[in-house]
């Protein structure tokens, strides 16, 4: 059953983490079947129990194979999403406006197209939840905080009803930095009627199986709160030369200006976009 493949010269837990997932991904160790002992791996690999147990855990940590207590270990049937979403951390150690405005361009891509899905897979159940959700958003409305939760809860219903395993896993990912910017945005009542409006819209190409207007309507949804970030981005940029008067566009298309350092507030909700429709 085992392959006598040798690492001998290259004896290594890199060596043994790369061979376990050239294993499971030709097929050979399957997901939810178990792995060989460890006693079987050390023979078939001529590694120490050492470098086998350090490269096990290299694996369990990225969600690979899991370890179930009296079973052994297996090879997981899901991708992990907390392991994807740590692969973020990085990218927004510095809360840096830019990455921001990436992750919400990221968003646009991979929700337009879940909204797509959602709109040709949803099923009856699927529809329910959304309603439960949107008959919530509207009884929160004036409440920022609830609100900016509901407004995550239907977003995260968008890639549940794509049924796309890895549509749901990218927006899994996203969750944290995804449920932190809607709370924030959430702060300004222009932005959440300008959101529950959008999301009424979606929710009824959605459960009238219009894939197109379903794309188009949330990218157009999402594509405002990426206007806003990226105003903010044009905010901050003349902050930081000092306040020297720079113009820069609004949504709207009209020309603005702003010259005093000192009343830049990096606060995401001060900067709704006035008059846009959703």
């Amino acid at each position: 059953m085992v392959n006598q493949l040798r690492l001998s010269k290259i004896s290594t837990a890199d060596a043994v983490v790369n061979y376990i997932k050239e294993r499971i991904e030709g097929g050979f160790f399957k997901p939810g079947e178990k792995l060989p002992s460890e006693r079987l791996l050390q023979k078939e690999l001529a590694v120490s129990r050492f470098t086998l147990r350090e490269a096990l855990a290299r694996l369990s940590a990225l969600g690979i194979i899991k370890t179930q207590h009296g079973k052994g270990t297996i090879v997981a049937r899901e991708m992990n999403s907390s392991t994807l979403a740590d692969a973020f951390i990085p990218l927004f150690a510095n809360q840096s406006i830019k990455d921001i405005i990436d992750f919400f361009e990221a968003r646009v891509l991979i929700e337009g197209e879940a909204a797509v899905l959602s709109a040709r897979r949803r099923s009856d159940e699927d529809l329910k939840r959304f309603e439960t959700i949107l008959a919530d958003s509207r009884q929160a409305i004036n409440d920022p905080s609830r609100y900016g939760e509901l407004d995550f809860l239907f977003h995260m219903q968008i890639a549940q009803s794509s049924g796309n395993v890895f549509l749901q896993n990218m927006m899994g990912c996203m969750n944290e930095y995804t449920r932190r910017y809607m709370k924030v945005l959430a702060n300004a009542e222009v932005n959440r009627n300008a959101s529950i409006a959008a999301h009424e819209e979606m929710y009824a190409c959605i459960k009238d199986r219009d894939t197109s207007q379903a794309g188009i309507i949330t990218r157009k949804h999402l594509s405002r709160m990426l206007a806003i970030m990226e105003k903010l981005e044009a905010e901050q940029k003349i902050a930081d030369t000092g306040g020297e008067m720079m113009p820069h566009r609004k949504a709207g298309g009209c020309r603005t200006n702003v010259s005093d350092k000192g009343k830049q507030k990096m606060k995401y909700h001060t900067f709704p976009l006035k008059g846009e429709r959703t």
